[in-house]
């Protein structure tokens, strides 16, 4: 069983989901035939649910939550930029660039658009984690610095993925790989598991985001290790400044603190952030017995390939099937389209009867 921090043991959550009389349980994933254990699985991930609160029951509230799993294009949903996940109360970690920073961000500036372009249709996804678990937003910027948002991004230190996780630190906080599926590329598997040890790494190093940060990018136990020293030496306020680190670790620190000037103020860096709707930007469809091809997918759901590989990088091939059940993060606009392409009953967003609709709860174990 892989280590897990004792705060983030076992956790039981329940999630209300609005489903309508023909279908149970299967809203969660946009199905209604698959196999309770498939969407279990499936069901855990936060991706196109429509989760409400357990005692809600108010009629808007529930016609909302139909309305939010599919993608409306006559509905002005605003801008994730200016939305209460990007607004500067999730900054908390009041960045202030020295000269060397602001240097640095500007050579950072000419790549930032590009990186963004490739990270855009995760944004609206990590911003979300990242005010769930009340991580600051600055967090966002580490794929930024780790990957450049590249997915199946591979360093010559053998890390892997958008949060270029070790094999070794990424088994222990969860993910897998077999011969056709790679959680390490997954974006929303990896950044679960990068996010929990980003908040192990916060606890385990007192509570100081920027040792945490050097912690993850150089390892915890080594940070520790700089803790004891320094603290052996008579110091008493242990931070990123007080404490001996290596010409690397100050480096990736001023990279991240660019990064995420960058992300917080681009027009101050004569950047801009891409367009970026405030919704949710990606639904987990369940495909098993009923697509078996990533491109076969593509087709049916009328999105481009390289769409598709981008939002599904886990597989390691063209072939959909897995030991794990995986699905197909498929986007928005395109989910309805795909879900009725394959045969699962999906509730018609423009003609959904409330009066027929009864909600039901259950519990997962994350």
């Amino acid at each position: 069983m892989a280590f897990m921090p004792s705060e983030y043991g076992m956790i039981k959550k329940t999630f209300t989901v609005l489903l309508s009389s023909f279908l149970v349980l299967s809203l969660l994933v946009g199905c209604s035939s698959e196999s309770v254990t498939e969407n279990k699985n499936l069901a855990s991930g936060p991706i196109g649910n429509a989760v409400l609160d357990s005692k809600t029951h108010d009629s808007s509230k529930v016609k909302l939550a139909i309305e939010d799993l599919y993608y409306n294009p006559n509905k002005n949903y605003g801008s994730l930029w200016n939305s209460d996940l990007f607004n500067e109360k999730r900054f908390k970690l009041n960045i202030k660039l020295n000269k060397e920073e602001q240097k640095e961000a500007k050579l950072l500036a000419r790549s930032f658009e590009s990186h963004m372009e490739r990270g855009k249709v995760f944004m609206h996804y990590l911003l979300t984690e990242l005010k769930e678990r009340n991580l600051p937003a600055e967090l966002a910027a580490v794929p930024l610095v780790e990957s450049g948002f590249k997915t199946r991004a591979r360093s010559h230190a053998n890390a892997h993925g958008p949060w270029q996780f070790t094999r070794q630190t990424g088994k222990s906080f969860g993910l897998s790989v077999t011969d056709q599926y790679d959680e390490f590329y997954d974006f929303v598997a990896s950044t679960e598991a990068s996010l929990t040890y980003l908040e192990h790494l916060y606890n385990a190093l007192g509570k100081d985001w920027e040792l945490a940060l050097v912690g993850y990018n150089q390892g915890e136990f080594g940070v520790k290790k700089l803790i004891r020293r320094a603290k052996a030496g008579g110091v008493k306020n242990i931070n990123a400044q007080t404490v001996a680190l290596s010409r690397t670790a100050r480096t990736y620190l001023k990279r991240f603190k660019a990064y995420a000037a960058i992300l917080q103020h681009p027009e101050a860096f004569g950047v801009e952030h891409p367009a970026v709707d405030n919704r949710v930007a990606f639904k987990r469809i369940p495909t098993k017995g009923r697509v078996n091809s990533m491109s076969e997918a593509a087709k049916l759901a009328g999105v481009d390939l390289k769409t598709l590989k981008h939002l599904n990088a886990g597989y390691l091939t063209d072939s959909l099937n897995s030991s794990k059940p995986h699905g197909l993060l498929v986007p928005m606009e395109n989910a309805l389209r795909f879900e009725r392409a394959i045969g699962l009953k999906s509730i018609d967003p423009n003609n959904f009867d409330l009066a027929t609709a009864h909600i039901e709860t259950y519990q997962v174990k994350l």
